[in-house]
């Protein structure tokens, strides 16, 4: 399997990377056979989280590598933000993983305000995992969040740190397009390593798994992170990643067209729409849209299976309040539509923009949805 340098870490890592989050839905013995697999086929990075059915991934885990600490780079998250509490819950990790060390540790979901505002009033959890750094119980320090990127940002220009995690996925590109287009490169700036994750959106991509992970490995990032429950699934995930070629840009605007998940509703925020006769920006209102529902509720007729998963994806990353002020805060929106029609005549990918932004102001201002 092909290897990568973690940013300024130094560390060297398969670019597919086990993660913990499916070890909850099944036994030890199949997680074990799982790492067995993924490390005989020469993966190496493998991930859990303390909050992960509250350690239990975490013990399973420890289970499958008691004969091979050596050959992973092994990894966990800390959600707490105090310092006390952070040491509490890293010196249970270790515990529950039987190792002296982690290779790399993440403060996990810095998702919110109140996250960062607490991380940055010293003491708190960054003064912990320095600490621990410094002792050898911990190589590398990271942060992951999911969704918008904002509050993750803020934390990395007020204090540098080696990793940073998120999804990168077609789907959410359009969602969140800051994640690709201001935090990346910022993070890149700084060296920083790059693990990857939601290659398949939260499984919303499963219809599309190899373009999924092609696409998402052919981005500026290091590795990508994916769980699994079975061995099949395992095995698909290692020879997509064993038969990689970099997607060219042509290729990623070919994907945009023909991918079903992005349809004839999803914004590609490709600004052809514009200029607005009325001064409208469209492809900003429909990011705001991605920020509340990931552009997942578009009124149409579903299969059931698929409107369930749609339903419970929608709302996964919980930017719902941040979507309705920053749509709050536009000088032009939908009430200021007349129905040209411009925007439709322009929009290489068919959408129906007018109904889409009526739909965007019943969601994010409360207007009428008829």
């Amino acid at each position: 399997m092909e290897k990568r340098i973690l940013g300024k870490t130094g560390i060297e890592v398969s670019i597919l990377g086990l993660g913990g989050f499916h070890m909850l839905e099944i036994s030890k013995e199949l997680v074990s056979q799982l790492v067995d697999i993924y490390l005989d086929h020469g993966g190496n990075y493998i991930e859990t989280a303390a909050e992960y059915g509250d350690g239990e991934s975490e013990k399973k885990l420890s289970y499958a590598i008691k004969n091979r600490r050596n050959d992973v780079v092994l990894v966990s998250k800390c959600h707490i933000r105090d310092r006390e509490g952070a040491r509490k819950f890293v010196e249970r990790t270790l515990r529950n993983l039987k190792t002296d060390h982690l290779d790399i540790l993440f403060l996990h979901h810095v998702t919110m305000q109140e996250d960062v505002d607490v991380l940055l009033k010293r003491p708190s959890a960054l003064d912990y995992v320095f600490e621990a750094k410094e002792k050898g119980m911990i190589r590398a320090i990271g942060v992951s969040f999911h969704g918008l990127p904002d509050y993750a940002l803020k934390l990395l220009k007020a204090q540098e740190l080696d990793v940073a995690m998120t999804g990168f996925n077609y789907y959410d590109r359009f969602n969140f397009p800051s994640i690709f287009e201001e935090f990346l490169p910022y993070a890149r700036s700084k060296n920083m390593g790059i693990v990857g994750m939601k290659a398949v959106a939260d499984g919303y991509l499963y219809r599309s798994t190899e373009d999924a992970f092609r696409y998402a490995l052919s981005q500026d990032i290091d590795i990508m992170v994916a769980g699994t429950n079975s061995k099949e699934i395992l095995l698909k995930d290692i020879s997509i990643v064993d038969n990689f070629k970099p997607m060219s840009k042509k290729s990623m605007e070919n994907l945009y067209f023909r991918a079903p998940e992005l349809n004839s509703y999803v914004c590609r925020q490709c600004n052809k729409c514009l200029p607005c006769p009325e001064g409208i920006n469209i492809p900003k209102i429909f990011e705001y849209e991605g920020w509340y529902d990931r552009q997942m509720r578009d009124y149409k007729p579903h299969e059931a299976p698929d409107y369930a998963l749609r339903e419970r994806l929608a709302f996964w990353f919980g930017n719902q309040n941040e979507a309705k002020e920053a749509y709050k805060s536009m000088d032009k929106n939908y009430t200021d539509c007349t129905n040209c029609g411009l925007c439709e005549e322009r929009c290489p990918y068919d959408l129906q923009v007018i109904d889409k932004l009526r739909l965007v102001h019943f969601k994010l201002a409360n207007g009428d949805i008829f």
